[in-house]
């Protein structure tokens, strides 16, 4: 499941950058789940032309990460805000007492700086 997950995301994020016809078999075999024959059947192609052009879009896409990293620097950067929102949640665990007006208001903001990184 992690494969095919991981190979949607490629295509949510780099999808645009392959061809029209190697757009729609990858959709059709990672996404609506159709088999190499019956990809080949709708296509009107052989099952291992479907297959080769399935080989050849998965390193396409890889390559695209390797030289771009667009999903790794999503990943990094959930990553950091959600250990900022921790941090900043303990801070606040740990305040020892109520927070007054001002205090309540300036970390609600910080909240939402937070929230729209």
């Amino acid at each position: 499941m992690k494969e095919i997950a991981r190979r949607s995301l490629l295509l949510d994020y780099y999808g645009e950058l392959l061809t029209e016809k190697q757009r729609i078999i990858y959709e059709l075999y990672y996404q609506d789940d159709l088999s190499l024959g019956e990809i080949a059947d709708l296509q009107h192609v052989s099952r291992n032309a479907v297959y080769d052009l399935i080989t050849r879009t998965d390193e396409k896409l890889e390559h695209y990460e390797t030289a771009l990293g667009l999903i790794a620097e999503n990943t990094t950067q959930r990553k950091a805000k959600e250990e900022l929102l921790r941090d900043l949640c303990d801070w606040q665990a740990n305040l020892g007492g109520p927070m007054t007006e001002s205090q309540q208001a300036r970390w609600e903001a910080l909240l939402e700086r937070v929230s729209k990184l």
